[in-house]
């Protein structure tokens, strides 16, 4: 990505997040009769009457990248095609025998015409997942299990379409660090393609820590409402970018470190709206994907904008 490319990015980010800070932040809250009673809720008071969770995530990105591989990239391109990517996805918490997921991901890219020649859309992929998470308090561990669906509307015939089971563990460090919320988050992820990698597989290993600015500065009009978000991912690679790619490396190797800054605005919390109408919020990400398995993939340098509701 170019240099004036990043430049826009960062000043998008930054205009966005002041725009909702100043529309929200500034004012005390939704408006109310002078007199009128104040609402009483709580986010202890309120609980839903369905233990059902609903979630619509939008991002602009730069490029589109995935395991380390840029899949929005084309000789040429000179300034960034954008991608728009959508997701949704719902939970229901039984309880006693864990959460059951669903999401759907669409990945819209507006250079695709240059990426697949005879294909008039700009559609790149759609994914579809089924998941079960479970937590085990005794182990500090959430264990999560699922299927992904990987379909590409450019292509036909056997490239349509690849599968992948996974598994995924997440890890509660509280305890390790003897503090009151988890510090590193860690987890560990193993992914077994089904069709088109011919049963390669990736892991992950990856780190992150939200840093909420309330926690810092409670009072401060701007940034009592920002949750700065670093990460670390280390991928490794079994086969799976040999076989994606074509590219005649097979091995296992580490593939690529991905460092990440996320930011995140509570336009909820802004504008105080009561837990009942869910959670908003809107933000901006950089990534740097180092890249290991540099025979296969290289450097990128990405990032976008981003905008999320969750009830």
């Amino acid at each position: 990505m170019t240099t004036l490319t990043m430049r826009g990015l960062l000043t998008a980010v930054l205009l966005a997040t002041a725009s909702a800070v100043f529309a929200g932040d500034g004012q005390a809250g939704p408006a109310v009769p002078s007199g009128a009673a104040q609402p009483a809720e709580t986010p202890a008071e309120w609980t839903k009457s369905i233990p059902l969770t609903f979630s619509v995530n939008y991002a602009l990105a730069s490029d589109y990248v995935f395991r380390g591989i840029n899949f929005s990239e084309y000789a040429g391109e000179g300034r960034e095609d954008l991608n728009h990517q959508l997701g949704v996805g719902v939970e229901y918490d039984t309880g006693k025998f864990g959460i059951f997921g669903a999401t759907a991901w669409f990945e819209w890219y507006a250079g695709q015409e240059n990426l697949t020649s005879g294909y008039g859309g700009n559609n790149q992929e759609i994914d579809y997942a089924l998941y079960w998470k479970y937590a085990v308090p005794d182990l500090a561990t959430t264990v999560e299990a699922g299927w992904i669906a990987y379909t590409f509307p450019p292509f036909g015939g056997d490239a349509h379409t690849s599968y992948e089971v996974y598994l995924k563990l997440y890890f509660d460090d509280s305890g390790l660090w003897k503090t009151d919320k988890p510090v590193l988050n860690p987890y560990v992820a193993y992914y077994h393609d089904l069709d088109l990698a011919e049963n390669g597989s990736w892991w992950e290993l990856g780190v992150s820590h939200p840093f909420a600015m309330a926690d810092y500065c409670p009072d401060a009009p701007i940034l009592k409402n920002v949750t700065i978000t670093p990460s670390v991912v280390l991928g490794v690679d079994h086969r799976y970018c040999e076989r994606i790619l074509a590219c005649g490396h097979p091995s296992t190797r580490l593939a690529n470190i991905n460092y990440g800054l996320d930011i995140s605005y509570d336009l909820s919390g802004a504008l105080k709206l009561p837990p009942r109408f869910g959670k908003l919020a809107v933000g901006g990400f950089l990534n740097f994907s180092q890249a290991l398995y540099d025979e296969v993939i290289d450097d990128e340098f990405y990032g976008g904008l981003k905008l999320s509701y969750a009830w």
